[in-house]
């Protein structure tokens, strides 16, 4: 045991023998009249530090750091002794450079001009980081750009240097601001930008007076010249401003666009100051206090620019022609939960040739939480459809909100109808986003799509990217959304116990809902809710595969496609043959069509011709023992 605590205390001599005999650190070169630093990393408190050449460099300090002057050129040993332990001194050499001489030369000078600094030590550069002057670095001269004090630098090629402060003082120059009309016996002030303090005086007085102050008094018509003068360290300056004294006052001629176009934006300018902008009829365009015109409706609008004239107040006018924007127009709104992100936004109408509804044109816009603007301009005379998307192109960003057309349809067919007279303004068409509502539930709906039937191949084929919807069929509302994928497979999951519907939209094609899907505790699972997309007759079905699981059917019709040429289909989807009758009327109510349907059971096609009726809008009823349609159809070739 004695041996082992023998060893033990013999090393922890070893280790701080070795630790006290680590060398000093610091810097060990400096300049005279600098101060350095030294310090010495030991477990010890205690000790002294001493200067081996005190003409050279003094240290002073007890503990840890100590504090170095340099005095003038050479070497100098530092030390450090602990007072408490370790096992000797420790040490290092520095060396203290000469320092140039101090800087000589003119300690001010005047913004604009220039002096010129020296120093004795040769081969050094000159430096300023301020903005109150500029310095050669080669030369040193020294010029003053804005009133204050700067920091002049030379640093000799050892890393010494020399500062020397100086102070700029500012030109008697300046601008003189204010007035410049003046009504005869009116008052007016003058401004010196420069604050010098200067001496105000006028020519010929005659026609105006000034204060001490720089208040001018007209006397009577004619011209006058404003003389400020300023005398200061730099020297006597003299700024002059001219002042027109009248008997009558007018503002310039308005400047600026004389159209606009309704819900665009113009600017109108006049140079003489202090004026008011106003409008003739702000129903037809209003304007800012800047000149800013806003086209509001169609019309001739008179701008005035309004200012405080000798007599009173004096106007000038500026005639603006405000044009109806050939556009269609609107907000998205988000009513619902807040969407901050991409929309985007399609322009729908019908190709005369395919009949088939087609997107012409498509924009992006960004709602930052409750809206986002759309527009279309140039399209000509034509019936259109407006639809949103909470997203960035086709596939959309899942958001809460469905795909949804103008007012609030997510049914392409229910969709309102713009019609649109090339030339005029169709603005205000908001589309108003609908949102699933979802509440958790146990519940499950899932199926698949195929499409072939009437395509003249086999076998059928997935439909891929269809848009389905689950309504809750008690109260209408849409509960969820979603697309078929690579397999034509989809699904809903989550579902509160409830009826359902499922429904696949798609543009063109009228669809026969999978309706009475009950989901309960004992039936919480509907599976293949199976669809066919038949691509000549443009309509989608329920599959007769797993039609098994579905109690019973609604009868449903549906007239497309709308707009139509005059060709229109009627189709429906019956639990019986009935008889029915189709009524077509004019927005004033008078019939203008009407004929007997057979509506066979299953599902049908009837096309009736109304190629006699000219363009325009029409109301269709169709009614049955079990069914009673009313919709609104274009008519437009």
């Amino acid at each position: 045991m004695k041996k082992t605590f023998t060893l033990t205390l013999l090393a922890l001599f070893l280790s701080i023998a070795s630790f006290a005999q680590m060398p000093l650190g610091g810097a060990t070169t400096g300049c005279v009249g600098g101060t350095l630093m030294a310090y010495e990393d030991s477990v010890y408190s205690g000790g002294t530090w001493t200067s081996s050449n005190p003409a050279v460099a003094t240290v002073s300090g007890t503990a840890y750091y100590g504090y170095i002057t340099c005095i003038a050129p050479g070497t100098a040993v530092i030390t450090f002794t602990w007072s408490g332990g370790g096992t000797g001194p420790v040490s290092e050499t520095i060396t203290v450079n000469p320092a140039p001489a101090p800087i000589s030369g003119a300690s001010s000078l005047c913004s604009g001009t220039s002096i010129t600094l020296t120093d004795a030590a040769a081969g050094g550069i000159w430096s300023t980081f301020s903005s109150i002057a500029t310095v050669g670095g080669a030369s040193g001269i020294v010029s003053g750009v804005s009133s204050g004090i700067a920091m002049v630098t030379y640093t000799i090629p050892d890393g010494c240097f020399a500062t020397k402060y100086v102070t700029v003082n500012p030109a008697p120059t300046g601008v003189l601001g204010g007035v410049s009309i003046l009504c005869v016996g009116s008052t007016g002030t003058i401004i010196d930008t420069a604050a010098l303090g200067g001496v105000w005086t006028i020519t010929p007085t005659t026609v105006a007076t000034i204060s001490s102050t720089g208040v001018v008094t007209g006397v009577s018509a004619g011209t006058a010249t404003v003389s400020y003068t300023t005398t200061g360290t730099c020297g006597t300056a003299t700024v002059t401003h001219t002042v027109v004294i009248t008997s009558t006052i007018t503002p310039d001629t308005i400047t600026g666009p004389s159209a606009v176009t309704t819900g665009s934006t113009i600017y109108l300018s006049d140079a003489t100051p202090s004026g008011t902008w106003s409008s003739s009829s702000t129903a037809v365009a209003t304007v800012s206090s800047t000149g800013m015109v806003t086209g509001v409706s169609a019309g001739t609008v008179t701008i005035s620019y309004t200012i405080t004239g000798c007599s009173g107040p004096v106007s000038t006018t500026h005639t603006v022609v405000v044009s109806p924007l050939d556009a269609i127009a609107g907000d998205v709104l988000f009513g619902g939960s807040p969407y901050a992100g991409p929309v985007t936004v399609y322009l729908i109408k019908l190709n005369t040739v395919s009949l088939d509804l087609e997107a012409v044109d498509s924009m992006y816009a960004y709602s930052s939480g409750t809206s986002a603007h759309y527009q279309f301009t140039g399209m000509g005379t034509d019936s259109f459809r407006v639809k949103a998307a909470a997203g960035n192109d086709s596939s959309y960003v899942p958001s809460g909100y469905v795909p949804t057309y103008h007012t609030s349809a997510y049914y392409w067919h229910d969709a309102d109808v713009i019609w649109h007279v090339g030339g005029t303004s169709d603005i205000g068409k908001d589309i108003n986003m609908v949102a699933g509502a979802s509440a958790p539930g146990p519940g499950f709906i899932g199926g698949d799509v195929t499409m072939g039937a009437n395509r003249g191949t086999s076998p059928s084929i997935p439909a891929v990217g269809l848009l389905i919807f689950a309504v809750n069929s008690t109260t209408g509302q849409l509960v969820q959304q979603t697309y078929t994928d690579a397999s034509g497979n989809y699904s809903f999951s989550g579902l509160p116990y409830g009826t359902y519907f499922v429904y696949p939209e798609l543009i063109n094609y009228g669809t026969i809902a999978y309706t009475n899907i009950t989901l309960s505790a004992s039936h919480a699972t509907q599976t293949a809710a199976n669809f066919v997309q038949h691509t000549v007759s443009h309509i989608i079905t329920p599959s007769t595969v797993g039609v098994k699981n579905v109690t019973s059917s609604v009868s449903s019709v549906l007239a497309f496609p709308n707009p139509s040429n005059g060709k229109l289909n009627i189709q429906w989807n019956e639990n019986t043959t009935e008889n029915g009758t189709i009524t077509v009327s004019d927005v004033t109510g008078r019939v203008v069509y009407t004929t007997a349907i057979n509506m066979t059971k299953g599902t049908g096609v009837q096309q009736i011709d109304l190629s006699g009726l000219t363009n325009g809008l029409y109301l269709i009823n169709i009614k049955s023992e079990s069914i009673s349609y009313n919709n609104k159809i274009q008519i437009q070739r």
